[in-house]
């Protein structure tokens, strides 16, 4: 079972965090959107600007990142990307179970969305969100 560390992303996670998301959902972007690298850019900074991630780590290499934001009423689970030689191999169930333990502990519903026809639906099925609704490009997704 892979050990990992999460942390506060820093200033020099930014270039990691932009690749990083290109690594995981190059595929599914390109497939719902055609992948554009500016607008990707763009859409980075803004996030960036917004909230910044947390930083997974497993040996002290960055492996990924996730966002749990707390939006009062709720939870908003997003960000969520794993290098590609990780996935499969249980890493995400558990930061996502460690995320829904926390809101849990709160008493929160916990929303999210993800793009329509990767496979991450099958992991968040899995820990018991269901599908809110969907969009051309989008299925959003709530546990309560």
């Amino acid at each position: 079972m892979l050990e990992y560390l999460t942390r506060q992303a820093l200033d020099g996670d930014y270039d990691f965090l932009f690749e990083l998301k290109k690594a995981a959902e190059y595929d599914a972007v390109k497939a719902v959107f055609g992948w554009d690298e500016n607008i990707q850019r763009e859409i980075h900074a803004d996030e960036w600007e917004e909230a910044r991630p947390n930083i997974i780590e497993v040996d002290g290499n960055r492996v990924g990142s996730f966002l749990l934001l707390d939006k009062g009423d709720h939870f908003y689970f997003c960000r969520f990307f794993l290098m590609p030689k990780l996935q499969g191999k249980g890493l995400g169930s558990r930061v996502l179970n460690d995320c829904l333990r926390q809101a849990d502990d709160e008493r929160k519903p916990v929303r999210l969305c993800y793009l329509q026809g990767h496979h991450v639906g099958k992991l968040y099925h899995k820990f018991g969100f269901s599908r809110c609704s969907e969009d051309a490009q989008f299925v959003y997704m709530e546990r309560t």
